[in-house]
């Protein structure tokens, strides 16, 4: 009648005759007895669950008998137990199961299962004592994938049901890494190849009747326990086992890998897609379930883990990120020769200078700092094994570390290091020791946690970051490929953001991984094979996140390159040009220089050799890492490449691969083919890797080829007769917009002028071409001037449109003469004339059609010195923003001042330091891109009419104020 003392009955009788008591009785038919309970009672091999549980009829209730040829083990009872109840009617997640969670069992049940649960664990844990590793590794397995699959199995258990996988076993990993390490040498194939779902379909139950799958259960389940485990959860840095962590933190990036899209997505109902047969239906999968999964990405936990994994002392990031090279101070002073000048007029350099000489070289720092590194591997190795553990890193706990006092001295001539990079990494750390604190962590620190760790998250930024869908390369639209592509999500999660912001300021890892990028030998010899055609086979685009287990070798090298470019990008966009280039954040400039070399050469594998040098590989389906590492590190360059348009972060040669497009240009004749050329990977995803006079030519030839086949030429005697325009030489203006500002496209014809004099007499000789120059030349004159209201200057006599425009000339003709203004310049770059109007860099940016808003604040510095002063001040203001009185309000002067909400209700609502950069951001937003937004967008208008658009993406802004 009592139950707590039948359970307890029973737990004693099961665990004497599974020998699980401290007194055993064996010998003689004793042991032949424990043998035939053991193969009765707990099964090394698993049942097949496809003649245990089928339904009694097709009502939606769930029904289940078993049939009378299955005997159940200890396992498949529980499993069973959990799933559907002692009488076989319950539902394996209840309806109610997120309001009621820890009670979603019965009392009665959740006990049974408790003992089940811990007799289970207990005997298989016996079995290593008792030599039966076979054995142990078949149970393991079948613990992981029958019981560890079950939906909530942490809420349908007591923790104490599974402690002793928990608990820490001093310097033995904790037992829930055991059972994995047994599960992934059970199925190594299916876990290294990303088919570990495979292994996990058991038959028993359907997403009809659970809506959520095996991986994504055995994914929240083994969140939910490790999260638990001080072993492995880093929240206290001295229990912390390095080398368990990192196995488990392995299987879990493996099972994010194939977790479904809607595990970690922001929609309200994640669908998983069912086949039936030849149709396919949706199933809302639980949210429960997807909740205790996301545990794995709460700020806290991100946090303790990576500040954990992050030992800066052992792995000498300030020694490798202070350091520099003679490459980097020959680059360093190649920079100070080109001392004051501008981009412009470097590109215009560029553009007059046939260059004959190789533009760049392949960079050799890194290899040279592999042959040190491989030649003393073994050395590292065995030294690495014998040291004690390293105290725990002071460093990269709070926020970014400010490290550039010493490159700063570098840069002065004020000091000097005696040691280059690979000396300072490969030096023993013997000085460091002497200064270790007495209390030493349990267990050594091993890289190989944070390899994991990159593993994992890598894995989430990569499917739900937005940049692991799409294949920029090779734009693939056939469905084999989509299928593959369609594991990755086409937008930034928000949950991406927030682990970027965690990861980017609350840890110090955009140093430690380039530090770890450029000294570590195992990443050094990866990530060669990512960027040289000739050490890897892979496309860059194929690249997998996959651990390296069996045959396959995996690369950790390109799983840490995305994180770290991922993480500087997203540091970038907060980060301005004065933090950059005087503070030196968020990496020293000649930092940054490295970075730039190294993604040059990913790109150019990417856009250029990929599926071309190895013809083999073409048919290798596109993996979401491979394309968001392509995706991300364009973002980077082109965000760099376009700070460097301001104010040169190194000198131009270092962007540009020697001779790319040189031989294809030669090849095309026609429009059409030069055309085609816009669309090659290279043109699209990365321009700036040709140089500016390549693309200049092939500008130059897409034009003339163009106008050629509008217009006619003399030397193919086959010149059209164009349209005639009359104009008085007092009206040149109006007369202008009156008979040109409907031609549309048709500007791209050639205009023949005849002015007519004051009397209304047409002025003798014929225009072929000289007048036509005459009277674009005054015409244009004439627009931009900044009197006529429609553009503004700046300090440096930079124009940009005036705000106030629809004030002088009203809306609807304000729009109307931008639009022709718009159409004036790209007549003018069209027929190769040249204007005097100098533009504003924010203004050229909208020209491209890409303003991408990332440098609002260097833009506003451009065209309101004062405001941009204050806003500045406001961001790095120690005190309370709420003092300072400020509203989400900004003031428009346009002949009056005039208030307007940045926000809705904005003037109720009070900047705080909680919310002073979105409203530094958008007061920038506001006078940089919102006020001249409707302008520039009828200035583009016109201009693409005659000059497409994708012709203009080969430049930067500095570059197109050269063409114009």
């Amino acid at each position: 009648h009592d139950s707590n003392e039948l359970l307890a009955a029973v737990d004693l009788i099961l665990r004497t005759l599974l020998r699980l008591k401290k007194s055993v009785y064996s010998g003689g038919s004793r042991d032949v007895i424990y043998k035939q309970v053991c193969s009765l009672l707990i099964k090394s091999s698993a049942p097949s669950y496809s003649n245990y549980f089928q339904p009694k009829s097709a009502s939606v209730k769930i029904q289940h008998q078993r049939h009378d040829k299955f005997t159940p083990d200890l396992i498949s009872s529980l499993r069973s137990l959990l799933l559907f109840g002692s009488n076989g009617t319950s539902e394996p997640i209840p309806p109610d199961a997120e309001r009621i969670r820890g009670a979603c069992t019965a009392k009665d049940e959740k006990c049974r299962a408790d003992v089940l649960t811990k007799i289970i664990i207990d005997f298989i844990a016996s079995m290593e004592s008792r030599s039966d590793k076979s054995n142990q590794g078949r149970l393991c397995s079948r613990f992981v994938s029958e019981i560890l699959t079950v939906p909530l199995f942490t809420w349908k258990v007591n923790v104490s049901s599974y402690a002793s996988l928990i608990q820490s076993q001093g310097l033995k990993s904790p037992l829930l890494v055991d059972f994995i390490r047994h599960f992934s040498n059970t199925f190594t194939n299916e876990v290294s190849d990303g088919r570990i779902a495979s292994v996990l379909n058991m038959t028993d139950i359907s997403l009809s009747t659970c809506p959520a799958p095996p991986v994504l259960c055995l994914l929240s389940n083994v969140v939910q326990i490790g999260n638990k485990c001080d072993s492995i959860n880093g929240t206290i840095a001295s229990k912390l086992h390095y080398t368990a962590a990192a196995e488990y933190f392995n299987f879990v990036a493996t099972l994010i890998n194939v977790a479904p899209l809607g595990t970690f997505s922001s929609k309200m109902s994640a669908v998983e897609w069912v086949s039936n047969g030849s149709t396919s239906s949706p199933i809302v999968l639980s949210k429960v379930v997807i909740e205790q999964a996301t545990v794995f990405l709460s700020d806290s936990y991100v946090r303790s883990l990576f500040n954990c994994a992050i030992d800066d002392e052992v792995l000498m990031t300030r020694n490798v990120i202070e350091t520099k090279t003679e490459k980097d101070m020959k680059q360093e002073n190649d920079l100070t020769e080109l001392g004051s000048a501008s981009v412009a007029s470097l590109a215009a350099k560029e553009a007059m200078v046939d260059r004959n000489r190789r533009f760049w070289q392949s960079s050799k720092w890194a290899k040279k700092l592999s042959n040190f590194i491989s030649s003393a591997g073994d050395k590292m190795t065995s030294s690495e094994s014998s040291k004690p553990g390293p105290k725990e890193s002071k460093t990269g706990k709070g926020k970014l570390m400010n490290t550039s006092s010493l490159s700063r001295q570098l840069a002065n001539g004020k000091g000097s290091i005696s040691r280059a990079v690979t000396n300072a990494v490969l030096t023993s750390s013997e000085s460091d020791s002497s200064k270790a604190s007495t209390t030493k962590p349990q267990h050594a620190y091993s890289i190989s946690f944070f390899f994991a760790l990159c593993r994992a998250y890598g894995t989430i930024i990569s499917r739900w970051g937005g940049n692991g869908k799409e294949d920029l390369v090779r734009r693939v639209s056939s469905k084999a490929s989509q299928v593959e592509i369609e594991s990755a999500s086409a937008k930034l999660e928000p949950c991406v953001t927030a682990l970027l912001n965690v990861l980017c300021f609350s840890t110090n890892i955009l140093s430690s991984s380039w530090a770890i990028i450029q000294s570590n030998p195992k990443v050094v010899s990866n990530l060669y094979s990512v960027i040289d055609v000739n050490k890897g086979s892979v496309p860059i685009r194929a690249l997998t996140c996959h651990e390296a287990r069996g045959a396959n070798k995996g690369n950790i090298g390109a799983s840490l390159l995305l994180v770290f470019v991922t993480c500087l990008c997203h540091t970038l966009m907060v980060t301005d040009d004065v933090e950059l280039h005087e503070m030196e954040k968020p990496l020293p400039k000649h930092q940054i220089r490295r970075c730039i070399l190294l993604l040059k050469k990913l790109l150019y594998r990417a856009v250029c050799l990929d599926d071309v040098h190895n013809a083999t590989k073409n048919g290798l389906p596109s993996n979401h890492l491979g394309l968001a590492l392509i995706s991300v590190s364009s973002k980077v360059m082109n965000d760099l490449y376009s700070r460097s348009s301001r104010k040169l972060l190194c000198v131009p040669k270092l962007w540009i691969e020697e001779d790319l497009l040189e031989v294809e240009i030669r090849r095309c004749k026609t429009h059409l083919e030069y055309t085609s050329l816009l669309a090659s990977p290279v043109c699209r995803i990365c321009p700036f890797l040709v140089s500016f006079k390549r693309r200049l030519k092939l500008f130059e030839r897409i034009v003339t080829t163009n106008r050629t086949d509008i217009q006619g030429s003399n030397e193919q005697r086959n010149l059209k007769r164009g349209i005639m325009v009359k104009v008085q030489r007092g009206r040149v203006l109006e007369d202008g917009l009156i008979h040109l500002n409907n031609l549309g496209r048709n500007m791209r014809q050639r205009i023949c002028v005849n002015y007519i004099s004051d009397v209304g007499t047409s002025e003798s000789g014929v225009d072929v071409g000289g007048l036509f120059k005459e009277f674009w030349t005054d015409l244009s004159a004439l627009a931009f001037d900044p009197n006529y209201a429609l553009f503004k200057v700046t300090e440096d006599s930079l124009m940009y449109p005036n705000p106030s425009s629809k004030f002088v000339h009203g809306g609807d003709m304000s729009i109307k003469l931008f639009e022709f203004l718009g159409r004036i310049l790209g007549k003018a770059i069209y027929e190769g004339i040249t204007i005097q109007p100098q533009f504003a860099h924010l203004f050229l940016s909208f020209l491209r059609g890409d303003h991408n808003y990332l440098h609002l604040l260097t833009d506003l510095s451009t065209i309101d010195k004062q405001l941009y002063n204050n806003l500045m001040f406001l961001k790095t203001y120690e005190g309370d923003a709420a003092d300072l009185c400020l509203t989400f309000t900004v003031a428009n002067d346009d002949f009056g001042v005039t208030e307007q909400n940045l926000i809705p209700n904005g003037a109720d609502v009070e900047v705080t330091n909680g919310n002073k950069r979105r409203y530094i951001y958008l007061v920038a937003k506001h006078h940089v891109c919102d006020r001249i937004k409707e302008q520039s967008d009828a200035f583009t208008r016109g201009l693409w009419e005659v000059i497409d658009r994708s012709w203009l993406r080969l430049f930067n802004e500095p570059e197109l104020q050269v063409l114009i």
